[in-house]
């Protein structure tokens, strides 16, 4: 009996080597295919890293979610509620910047709770709700004091939307490697980051963001749940996309999860091919880890 259990061990072994070779390689083909500098980091269930180009790439909205962990984690210390009431004044209702928030409020501005801004900013990627919250965690430089102290390096956070969107340049000011977010995203599925509220509050706008949809989601069958953010820049004036980007966590029907972040960067693919390639690597990964199943 113990003979025939380590057989079957090892045959499992040596099937699901195959399968991440396999799917390393097909890593390496779509990285090397398009018009575009790729970089890709997936963290397996068992906890390894697999990554492509994992160096400091340009976040864009993808930044919005240690955003969120920042401010949440001041939340937790000061005892905010969720319910906190926060002005929305009319010099923050800025036109030219993607805000639904902005445009569900009257001219005047408004009052929104903190919940209500996070979800804006995570799920609907809100630009104004993005820079009132980050100024709430304490600007740039505390979410990066933050992830500092959460124990997760990589991150270079120093730029706001407004000072973003004020030229096309300053869309690169927020990098991390892919690398990074993947931990970010795993630690948020380990817990004990957020008391339970707050983590039920940030996974739920992650995991309902109607944004790219032709992304990592298309990669996967409809019933498997995915909690991501999504971030894309204007293009040049040579017609280069910056970054077209898609992050977050899988949480596979056996309870098991992993972990993607893909950065299409210096893109001259048009939006389509790029979210093809996040669409494509996410299927793999999907594949790859789903192989032995029943």
């Amino acid at each position: 009996m113990k003979k025939l259990l380590l057989l079957c061990l090892s045959v499992l072994a040596a099937s699901c080597d195959t399968a991440t070779r396999q799917f390393e390689s097909r890593l390496d083909e779509i990285v090397s295919e398009h018009k575009a500098f790729v970089g890709v980091a997936v963290r397996t269930p068992g906890g390894e890293t697999i990554a492509r180009n994992d160096t400091l790439l340009p976040m864009m909205s993808v930044f919005k979610f240690p955003v969120a962990l920042a401010v949440l984690d001041r939340m937790q210390r000061e005892g905010i509620p969720l319910t906190q009431p926060i002005s929305i004044t009319p010099d923050l209702l800025l036109p030219g910047t993607y805000s639904p928030m902005r445009d569900s409020l009257p001219a005047g501005g408004g009052t929104l709770t903190l919940g209500q801004l996070l979800r804006y900013m995570v799920s609907e990627s809100d630009n104004i709700a993005c820079d009132r919250l980050l100024d709430f965690a304490g600007g740039p430089a505390a979410v990066e004091e933050y992830l500092r102290g959460a124990g997760i390096g990589g991150f270079r956070i120093t730029a706001s939307e407004r000072t973003m969107h004020r030229a096309t340049e300053n869309q690169r000011l927020n990098t991390a490697p892919p690398s990074a977010v993947c931990e970010l995203f795993a630690r948020l599925l380990r817990g004990g980051l957020l008391p339970a509220e707050y983590d039920a509050l940030l996974r739920s706008a992650l995991e309902e963001a109607p944004t790219g949809a032709n992304k990592l989601r298309a990669g996967l069958p409809g019933n498997v749940r995915l909690g991501h953010k999504t971030g894309s820049s204007d293009r040049t004036a040579e017609g280069v996309r910056i970054a077209d980007n898609d992050a977050g966590y899988v949480l596979l029907p056996d309870g098991r999860s992993y972990c993607v972040a893909v950065f299409v960067t210096d893109s001259r693919e048009t939006d389509g091919t790029n979210a093809a390639i996040a669409a494509e690597i996410s299927r793999a990964a999907y594949e790859c880890f789903t192989r032995n199943d029943p």
